[in-house]
């Protein structure tokens, strides 16, 4: 429900209730609840259209699909708390060590 959500978040950030919203665009407070449950799927022009009566833009744009995280994410799942924490606290000494490495002391 992207859409819906997207609608409640311009119209919140913009202060409006689903009232005012509804007559900036010429529609009813229904109409706005509607889309904002999921019940309507607007179109990506009339999505443009609400979030532009909300003061602000709505813009897009295409990048490549990265999916490189996935595997990770998923192992990650798999692990209970303990697991992922110890791996955490392995990562953070490791690290630590490259850090205590690269800052030369100071001769003060």
């Amino acid at each position: 429900m992207i859409s819906g959500d997207l609608i409640r978040e311009a119209r919140q950030r913009s202060g409006l209730t689903q009232a005012e919203l509804g007559e900036r665009l010429g529609k009813a407070q229904s109409s706005i609840a509607r889309w904002e449950r999921g019940d309507v799927q607007p179109s990506l022009e009339t999505m443009r259209v609400v979030v532009r009566a909300c003061d602000l833009d709505l813009t897009f744009h295409l990048s490549k699909l990265d999916d490189s995280n996935v595997t990770i994410i998923d192992q990650h799942l798999a692990m209970t708390p303990a697991q992922r924490f110890a791996e955490l606290l392995a990562r953070v000494r490791f690290h630590d060590s490259l850090g205590a490495r690269e800052i030369p002391e100071a001769g003060i």
